[in-house]
């Protein structure tokens, strides 16, 4: 009896003693971390530091000082959206991801086929990869490089699918009906009436919209203020209602099955419909949904398709006015935002990533702030100046959603992938190739690619050139005896050409900003000291070599010309120069008023580096990252083995 009552005791004491030492274990367990990365393209480090003293960014700046931020924050060489996102997401340069530009050309393939940097893809594995790999949990919404179609998304994943139309501007004439001519048609105090008009579909059977309208007021006149979008003329739940002139949108369903649709607005002057009424529509976008079964669905169910970016057409051709570019824009930044912060919230990833491209877009459209820029004046800089402040108060506001759907395990990082510098001028390299002998044009000025030893390649303020090489290139036609030769010929082809400095716009420039600092008492040293210096740059320097730099692939410090896709020739044009491919002009005006691509240690191609958690100092500055070093970091906190690839270091210093 006592045997027994011995192995009892000893039995309960066992069992009270692993319950303790789970309890205790429980209690000391640290939640997992989680790890939220924006991703702003394009977001400059300089304008956002400069608007949050300004207190124009309230957000950005509650995650300075509750977070690290980096003052010298750099970027891979080039500089360029498609290579520094995978280099972010990799924590390895172009010589490993081959992410060598935002375009290149394909070995073994003609020599002007190109290959999209935004549509590859990285032949080192991304974060969410290696942390599926791992056992977490990832969600990649619209992040460059996560794409479905080559297999490297997250566990959940958004990516933008085909534009299936462009936006247009219809004219539309309505006309009486009978009500039998719709099914469940509303009451309406004046007779029905109705339009219509035909989507001219890619790759899809076209469509034609029905519009139904319906006087809703009472007041003895033709006041149409209601109208209903219908593919098939039977209002149900899937069709559009709009009043008067707000936004509306309507689903359409693909042969493929991604969700898609588009956005509309009616241009009403006349509530009679009497005259013609324009309608204004974006483009018919879709979108690559992965994840478990029933969160496509889900996704479209609470959130609608995946809406147009930006209508720079639109606004170009007065369609719209510049408030509803900028609404349509907002649509699209906070729609990913929200997915986004929904999916964070109901699926708790362990590492989220998503991206917004519209500041990027903004300084490629509108950053005029040099004398040298065509059409370039005060008063236009000034104005153009505020739709890329808007464009930051905009990050500031996703920024803000985010930081209210944090939890006390949560880590934030606000990154970019590179910055951006005003251009007053475009470059031609194939002109150049084309002068020295290297590429031959037919009679009609065409490139004729059968004939010529060289061809580049632009991107940003970078060109990749690429020699037609036997046995390499479809049709090359070099003998790789020659390959040397024909690249030395490149290579002095590109540093013998020299321009004019455009000093005196610049000189005159500076000059004016120190009289108006005195006269209007805001006088400072180091601003006068800072125009001084730009005066004497460009007083004695007469004649520039606007091909910065130009490297052959046997530099072994050159990461990005290690790669098979990169070229034989490497360019990178000074400040202020992009490139282009015309063949006729040296030098003509930009192409856009904002490029990139260039030395990413450049002050103003520097990125931005912010983040915040739980464990990280507050209100500390670092003096410098690398966008290389992102990812490793990330591995850390989510306490991830790092692979072998990744070259980047953790960023020290940065936790308690």
């Amino acid at each position: 009896m006592k045997k027994y009552l011995y192995i009892g005791i000893i039995v309960f004491n066992l069992c009270l003693f692993t319950i303790i030492n789970e309890v205790e274990a429980n209690e000391n367990q640290e939640p997992d971390r989680k790890v939220i990365l924006i991703s702003i393209d394009g977001m400059k480090n300089d304008y956002t530091n400069q608007y949050v003293k300004e207190n124009k960014l309230p957000h950005i700046k509650q995650m300075q000082d509750n977070g690290i931020s980096s003052i010298n924050p750099s970027t891979i060489t080039p500089s360029l959206t498609a290579p520094s996102h995978a280099a972010i997401a990799t924590g390895a340069t172009p010589n490993q991801t081959g992410v060598v530009s935002n375009h290149w050309h394909e070995p073994n393939t003609a020599l002007d086929n190109e290959e999209s940097g935004f549509q590859s893809k990285s032949q080192v594995p991304p974060l969410w990869i290696e942390a599926s790999k791992q056992g977490k949990t990832t969600a990649t919404i619209a992040f460059p490089g996560a794409n479905l179609k080559e297999g490297q998304q997250g566990d959940y994943s958004i990516y933008s699918g085909k534009t299936r139309s462009p936006s247009n501007l219809e004219s539309l004439s309505f006309s009486y009906i009978k009500t039998a001519g719709w099914v469940n048609s509303p009451k309406s105090f004046s007779f029905l009436k109705e339009t219509k008009f035909s989507i001219i579909m890619k790759n899809e059977k076209n469509r034609v919209i029905h519009i139904l309208a319906i006087d809703s007021t009472d007041d003895q006149k033709q006041n149409y203020d209601t109208f209903i979008f219908s593919d098939d003329k039977k209002v149900d739940p899937k069709d559009s209602i709009v009043k008067g002139k707000q936004w509306g949108s309507l689903s359409l369903h693909m042969n493929d099955h991604q969700p898609a649709g588009f956005w509309f607005k009616i241009k009403l002057n006349d509530a009679d419909l009497t005259l013609p009424v324009q309608l204004y529509r974006t483009a018919v976008t879709s979108s690559l949904i992965s994840g478990p079964k029933g969160f496509s669905d889900e996704i479209e169910k609470e959130f609608g398709f995946y809406p147009a970016q930006d209508d720079d057409n639109a606004l170009e051709k007065g369609w719209i006015t510049r408030k509803e570019y900028e609404e349509i824009s907002t649509r699209y930044v906070m729609w990913v935002t929200k997915v986004s912060l929904y999916i964070k919230q109901k699926y708790n990833p362990d590492l989220l990533m998503f991206y917004s491209p519209h500041i990027d877009h903004e300084q490629h459209k509108y950053l005029l702030i040099d004398p040298r820029q065509p059409g370039y004046s005060r008063e236009k800089s000034e104005k153009y100046m505020s739709y890329i402040e808007w464009s930051y108060q905009l990050a500031d506001k996703v920024v803000g959603e985010t930081l209210n759907s944090l939890n006390k395990n949560d880590y934030l990082f606000l990154v970019s992938d590179h910055g951006m510098e005003p251009a007053h001028s475009t470059l031609s390299p194939n002109k150049v190739l084309k002068d020295a002998g290297l590429l031959t044009v037919d009679k009609k000025n065409q490139i004729n690619l059968k004939e010529s030893k060289a061809y580049a390649i632009p991107s940003g303020s970078t060109a990749n050139v690429y020699i037609n090489l036997q046995n390499r290139e479809k049709g090359g036609i070099v003998p790789l005896d020659e390959y040397e030769s024909v690249r030395d010929e490149i290579i002095q082809a590109f540093k013998d050409v020299k321009v004019s400095n455009k000093n005196g716009k610049v000189i005159q420039h500076n000059l004016e900003d120190i009289m108006s600092m005195i006269k209007t008492d805001n006088f400072s040293f180091n601003k006068v000291k800072e125009h001084m210096k730009d005066i004497r740059k460009h007083t004695f320097t007469k004649k520039i070599h606007p091909y910065e730099k130009v490297m052959k692939n046997i530099n072994k410090n050159i990461t990005v010309l290690n790669h098979q896709n990169s070229g034989d020739v490497m360019l990178i044009g000074a400040s202020g120069y992009v490139m282009g491919s015309g063949i006729e002009k040296n030098i003509t005006p930009p192409i856009e008023l904002g490029t990139h691509g260039g030395n990413g240690e450049r002050s103003m191609l520097r990125p931005v580096f912010i983040a915040t958690g739980a464990e990280f100092h507050k209100g500390k500055q670092i003096s410098s990252t690398s966008n290389l070093d992102i990812a490793p970091t990330i591995y850390d906190l989510l306490e991830l083995d790092v692979p072998s690839f990744v070259e980047g270091k953790k960023i020290e210093g940065i936790g308690h």
